[in-house]
């Protein structure tokens, strides 16, 4: 009658796992994973989202870095909570300078319904860390127009880290910042999961905020 250590572990050169222990292990494993997948999946969207209650009469920034008409489409819907007359947006310098480019951007912002007599571009440079150096432009670009505030339009899964970055640069000015999160191509904070894309798009911001905080900040 064979012992019942002798059913999951056999001698080699040392004791290891027989297919059967193998088995066993992988379901333990498989098990843990899925308990605590929920609270992962939780931990994860706490840490990369993170917007705000609009703030009234505070200045709209967005955060559109190809100039998507789906993100401006978000912008126009933060300006009416929070009452803003103006919708001002980042566009990086090379396509500032070039103006074809520009041109569609005013134009995606019109067809996103934004009337663009109200509508102005902050040229920021592209350039490593890439959030933090937009955020900077945009604080002096406050500073020098006497803003109090700014609503920060972002992407859902990058508002954490825009959030950070730009209260990192806006607060020795004495400036405010919120930030409001828009979903792009149906990902959410809450059906990220559930997808491909949105695996991908959380993962990919998970490790840019870890170096945010590690290395930037």
């Amino acid at each position: 009658m064979p012992r019942i250590a002798d059913i999951f572990l056999r001698e080699k050169t040392h004791r290891v796992l027989t297919w059967q222990g193998r088995v066993v292990v992988l379901l333990v494993l498989l098990i843990i994973a899925g308990f605590s997948w929920p609270l992962f999946r939780i931990g994860i969207t706490h840490y990369i989202y993170r917007v705000d209650e609009p703030h009234p009469d505070s200045r709209i920034v967005v955060e559109n870095w190809n100039g998507d008409v789906e993100m401006f489409e978000g912008s126009k819907r933060a300006s009416r909570l929070v009452g803003a007359r103006e919708i001002w947006s980042i566009i990086y310098e090379d396509a500032y300078a070039d103006l074809r480019k520009r041109r569609a951007v005013i134009l995606n912002a019109w067809a996103a319904g934004i009337d663009t007599s109200s509508f102005h571009l902050i040229p920021v440079i592209q350039q490593e860390p890439k959030t933090l150096h937009i955020a900077r432009a945009v604080a002096d670009t406050a500073h020098r127009n006497g803003w109090q505030h700014i609503t920060i339009v972002t992407e859902d899964l990058h508002s954490s880290r825009s959030r950070k970055a730009y209260n990192f640069e806006a607060k020795p000015f004495g400036i405010s910042v919120t930030t409001l999160g828009v979903s792009l191509d149906g990902v959410t904070a809450d059906n990220w999961p559930t997808t491909s894309t949105g695996l991908s798009s959380a993962f990919s911001e998970m490790i840019k905020k870890i170096y945010y905080d590690l290395v930037v900040f």
